[in-house]
């Protein structure tokens, strides 16, 4: 009733609130001791985050609330000055230069991974620092040290890779580059790989139903990649990466002030190239494909520093991935007498364009985000070819208005569209179809206070084949002290099945897919909460996670592998599927400079199977990860250590099949270990690790590998790890501006 209460207050009577902008301009002194205006000082209030920085001009305008009076000017090279603002008279500011010495290096640990205490959403921010904890020569590969985020291999065969969230299945969760939705469709078996680690600043990884303003589709979380901004500090960094299995990889980025900064670009390149044969396991298949990748990238960023901020990018990729048996040629005749093999070559051109405004009091700001893709792929698995080609187009519009001076009612709205087109093509049956998805939405988030954060939204989607569908969310926060932080969400989601090309990587197996609808609409709740304790223990601080998410299915895409010994059949679910998904976390520095991280998670996982409720294959019951980091006396060397712990599951077998009734139908716990080592310079660092670091991998994961063309041969029976240790070593550069 009080929150209701100062709500009603706050949006009846917000003119007698108090509130004024306070506008000035900012100089520093030249060699001669003149004023000169000094644009890109931070201006904020003190013990605030709510700041400006001033213009070309040195110019600058912020807004003052009630109780806010100490204006902090901070600027690298001047001495960081503070002034008590008396009325609302312009201001003029002299910086004096910092002469006491001319360059000065914090050096603070950064723990790499975040958790919000802040977002109403349960979200973990991991960063740059987190990042340089492992290779992570991709997005795939970024989640190593990560115990919310499971990656495996989708089949023994192909590379394609595939995440868990929740313990569900990557397709569940929205992933999204520069907080736009991408890397769907098409993009979904081999989407991972095509974000190069090196071009990413940051991933934040939300779980559970999100936002109502990034569209319908999140059920168990979401996963948002930003690329590295062209106007960072970074001028130039390159990376140069090789493994023993001969991979080979380079990436680079530099940013360029075309304009000052107000008009920057930013160019990114990729190349990678696996042409080894590896056979470790001697089951006569490629342990990993081989591989070519070419990928490039060019960002711009527009701003005026007056409210108004425009970004636009393209970007190209070229990939042709080889698997299969050993003696496989691309040129060979496919046919029964030859060595079976796998090809897929894929081009894809995408690129975004967003834009934004706010108003100059700060109350008011629209935004456009807009991405498109073009995805083509040409391939064959065995004698059976999959060529398929998609056109993307996303637009979202979102208006924010602060209810009040203080922006503690604040209403989100706005308008989508999704148009999405398919042309596919398996076993000579051409499939297209196209989607249209106009969509409206509205979100209101109350914060009456640091403590308190309730957001409830709604959007309403307009689907060309599937109608009308409303997707309601809400989010709350409650912060008891400064010690507990406690989530509940509840929401809705819905998802589009593309059930042939999300599940191409199958016909790594003998057993046509078969299939009635080539597409459908899956819909399901999920429903979750988590409660962050944090400490300080012996001077340290500790922080402790407990959450747990509950996903029930209303429709489902089932992977049936077991009813029939003919097909693998892909059908709309009958009858329950639910995912329960328990996971306690704990981050604490024993000693200076040493993180370690702890963690536990278990999956309850069932689906309903050809008419019986069955634990979903292939899905470890339980995962515990241990992290240790630590990096010596000012970073000059960092060591990182991982290990993993699995929980067993079930293998699905077909109980109509002596042969093949007669495997294992559980897969036993298994360990997984990484390490690396960085050695850092003043601009580079050298880095040397080993991934799956004791060897540990899946007995026969192709069955009957030697009978390719047989009727009891299958690769997509995957369960742990089908590559063994991995040696690796690398080198980063990096210049700032």
């Amino acid at each position: 009733m009080k929150n209701i209460l100062v709500l009603f207050f706050y949006v009846c009577f917000p003119v007698i609130s108090f509130s004024q902008s306070i506008s000035g301009k900012v100089f520093g002194k030249g060699e001669k001791g003149e004023k000169q205006p000094l644009p890109g000082v931070h201006i904020y209030w003190e013990n605030t985050q709510n700041g400006v920085a001033s213009n070309d001009t040195g110019n600058f305008e912020i807004k003052q609330k009630e109780g806010q009076h100490m204006l902090v000017f901070s600027f690298v090279g001047y001495t960081t000055k503070k002034l008590h603002v008396h009325g609302s008279a312009p201001l003029e500011v002299v910086l004096e230069p910092n002469l006491e010495i001319e360059e000065v290096t914090v050096v603070q640990k950064d723990r790499g991974t975040y958790m919000s205490k802040m977002d109403p959403v349960h979200t973990v921010r991991i960063g740059n620092a987190e990042l340089h904890k492992a290779a992570c020569c991709n997005l795939a590969e970024s989640f190593e040290t990560n115990p919310s985020v499971d990656v495996s291999y989708s089949d023994a065969v192909t590379g394609a890779k595939q995440i868990r969230l929740l313990g569900l299945d990557g397709i569940y969760s929205q992933l999204q580059t520069e907080n736009m939705p991408n890397l769907r469709g098409l993009a979904t078996n081999f989407g991972l790989t095509y974000v190069p680690g090196p071009w990413m600043e940051s991933i934040q990884v939300s779980k559970g139903a999100a936002s109502v303003v990034n569209g319908y589709e999140s059920i168990a979380g979401q996963i948002n990649v930003n690329y590295k901004k062209p106007d960072d500090q970074e001028k130039l960094f390159l990376n140069v990466f090789a493994s023993a299995e001969g991979r080979k990889e380079f990436n680079g980025n530099t940013n360029m002030k075309v304009k000052g900064d107000t008009i920057t670009t930013g160019l990114f390149v990729h190349a990678s190239d696996l042409s080894k044969r590896n056979d470790h396991n001697n089951d006569g298949f490629i342990d990993e494909p081989l591989m070519q990748v070419v990928n490039v990238f060019n960002r711009w960023k527009y701003n005026n520093f007056k409210g108004f901020m425009a970004q636009a990018g393209i970007g190209f990729m070229n990939e042709d991935r080889l698997g299969g048996q050993m003696d496989f040629r691309e040129d060979m005749e496919r046919t029964v007498e030859n060595p079976y093999g796998i090809n897929i070559k894929t081009n894809r051109l995408e690129g975004f364009l967003k834009g934004g405004y706010v108003s100059p009091n700060g109350r008011t700001a629209v935004a456009l985000l807009s991405n498109f893709a073009y995805h083509k792929t040409n391939s064959f698995y065995g004698l059976n070819d999959f060529d398929a080609d998609e056109t993307r187009f996303y637009a979202n519009l979102v208006l924010t208005r602060d209810l009040d001076i203080y922006g503690k009612n604040t209403i989100n709205s706005g308008v989508s569209f999704v148009n999405d087109h398919f042309n596919e093509s398996l076993y000579s049956n051409p499939i297209a179809r196209t989607e249209q998805v106009p969509g409206v939405f509205a979100e209101y988030t109350l914060k009456p206070n640091e403590q308190f954060t309730l957001m409830a939204g709604i959007r309403a989607d307009f689907h060309n084949n599937f109608g009308t569908f409303v997707t309601p969310r809400m989010h709350m926060r409650y912060r008891f002290s400064e010690n507990y932080t406690f989530r509940i969400n509840a929401g809705k989601g819905y998802r589009t099945a593309n059930v042939v090309s999300e599940n191409i990587f199958l016909l790594a197996n003998a057993r046509p897919l078969l299939w009635s609808d080539d597409s459908f609409q899956e819909e399901a709740w999920n429903f979750g909460a988590s409660f962050i304790q944090d400490y300080v223990l012996f001077d340290r601080d500790l922080q402790i996670n407990a959450e747990y998410f509950y996903t029930r299915f209303q429709s489902q895409l089932v992977v049936d592998r077991e009813t029939s010994a003919e097909n693998i059949i892909l059908s709309p679910l009958n009858g329950k599927s639910y995912a329960g998904s328990l996971q306690f976390d704990m981050r604490y520095q024993p000693v200076e400079r040493l993180d370690v991280l702890l963690a536990y998670r278990i999956n309850d996982i069932k689906q309903t199977i050809g008419g019986v409720l069955k634990e979903k294959p292939l899905t470890s019951r339980y995962k515990g990860l241990i992290n240790l980091n630590y990096t010596t006396n000012l970073k000059k060397w960092m060591f990182d250590y991982t290990i993993q712990f699995n929980g067993g599951g079930r293998i699905p077998v077909v109980s109509s099949d002596a042969a093949i009734a007669t495997g294992p139908e559980e897969f036993d716990p298994f360990t997984v270990m990484n390490a690396q080592i960085t050695k850092y310079f003043r601009y580079w660092n050298i880095y040397v690790g080993s991934e799956n670091l004791a060897g540990f991998k899946q007995k026969n994961p192709v069955t009957d590998a030697a009978h390719p063309y047989g009727e009891f041969f299958d690769a997509t029976n995957v369960w742990g790890p089908v590559l063994g240790r991995r040696i690796y070593v690398g080198l980063r550069f990096h210049l700032n501006h």
